[in-house]
């Protein structure tokens, strides 16, 4: 579809620099976007100019997007860190901030980070979650300095998009966006790449490649206090103190910051075998998620909580938290538990473990869950959104 109407930069600093969720978030929404007809520009902004203005072209190219790139000399300090972002959050309403943008653009969305505040330009802004407001031991200092910023520059934002309406309800009670300007519009999944056909030899060949040779519970995310790694390692160590070491666990995710708690879980000595791998090849990620008796996320806090959606899709029966974002998402597709309480973890695993007829219903239903979630129902109604902001 050829592209027509108003220009809308789209950050694409999450391409080249930023974690897996927001790029995949980026880049999928840009495709859905383009394929409604959207007229899309992909703006950058950062020191070394023309190393990310090539990767980010190999990004596009690769995601089968043919949009022009802009790209404006910052210093990454200003950006991303202290005393930066401190200025950004205290920046005075009557000095005009730098016209970072290019003149052709219509409207910006700020996919995470909410500079710049070009004001001829209305801004939409994504938050994805505010929880190191909340908790913010749990986050390296950068990050908890970088949600202070979106919470205070989020009123100066024309349009606000959460990915859940749990976000929706700590961006109100944590910034000054009146309510009327807040939308909610959940994310998606890749139904092709968790989707695809796997064959029971792949999945055994994936589980051989991994020291995988018992039923096993699995767990994708990274290891940080918020994705509750410790709680879930002492629930599969209590099922094996109850019920033997016939099962393995296989934790997936990559360490960030200190978690001492997850460190002392890890490392006590136990009865089952507890696989921790930082990273999984799609091959084997699928396979293995397809092969597991019960996929367990069970974090304390979440904007969204995409891996759900990626196991239902995979055909793994799912074990959840029965907080914030997460019910939004699991629906009645899931077991939920509540997730500080080891105890229940425990037997929720037990219970997939003991009732192949669950497991098995589980499967059908988080299917059919996960057909509610496409990329292209979210660009529609962030198509909405970039409508109501320049109104």
């Amino acid at each position: 579809m050829s592209a027509t109407g108003p220009v809308v930069a789209v950050d694409c600093r999450a391409l080249v620099a930023g974690g897996g969720g927001l790029r995949r978030y980026t880049g999928e929404l840009m495709r859905g976007l383009a394929a409604l007809g959207v007229n899309l520009l992909a703006w950058l902004a950062g020191w070394h100019i023309e190393p990310m203005r090539a990767q980010l072209a190999d990004m596009l190219t690769a995601l089968g997007l043919d949009v022009p790139v802009d790209a404006v000399r910052v210093p990454g300090k200003l950006l991303y860190e202290e005393p930066g972002l401190s200025l950004w959050r205290c920046w005075p309403r009557w000095l005009p901030p730098p016209q970072w943008l290019p003149r052709e653009a219509d409207i910006y969305h700020a996919i995470s980070w909410p500079v710049p505040l070009d004001r001829r330009v209305p801004t939409v802004l994504t938050i994805h979650d505010l929880f190191a407001l909340r908790q913010p031991t749990w986050v390296p200092p950068n990050v908890l300095s970088v949600h202070r910023a979106i919470a205070a520059l989020a009123p100066r934002a024309a349009q606000i998009i959460v990915d859940s309406d749990a976000t929706g309800a700590e961006v109100l009670a944590l910034t000054r966006v009146p309510p009327e300007r807040i939308t909610t519009v959940p994310l998606a999944v890749d139904h092709e790449r968790f989707g695809r056909e796997v064959s029971p030899e792949q999945v055994a060949a994936a589980q051989e490649r991994h020291g995988l040779d018992r039923p096993y519970f699995m767990t994708i995310g990274t290891i940080e206090p918020r994705r509750n790694t410790a709680r879930l390692v002492e629930a599969y160590d209590l099922w094996c103190e109850r019920n033997g070491p016939e099962l393995d666990l296989l934790v997936v995710g990559r360490r960030i910051g200190s978690y001492p708690e997850a460190d002392e879980a890890l490392a006590r000595p136990r009865r089952g075998t507890v696989h921790v791998r930082t990273d999984l090849p799609d091959e084997d990620l699928v396979a293995l998620m397809r092969g597991a008796l019960g996929f367990v996320f069970v974090s304390l806090v979440e904007g969204f909580g995409l891996p759900v959606l990626e196991a239902f899709v995979a055909g793994a029966p799912v074990i959840t938290a029965a907080t914030t974002s997460l019910p939004e998402v699991a629906g009645d597709a899931a077991l939920l538990v509540d997730p500080a309480d080891v105890g229940a973890i425990a037997e929720a695993m037990g219970r997939l473990a003991e009732d192949p007829a669950l497991a098995d219903d589980l499967r059908r239903r988080g299917r059919e869950r996960a057909r509610q979630f496409t990329w292209e129902r979210t660009a529609r109604l962030t198509l909405d959104v970039y409508h109501r902001a320049m109104v």
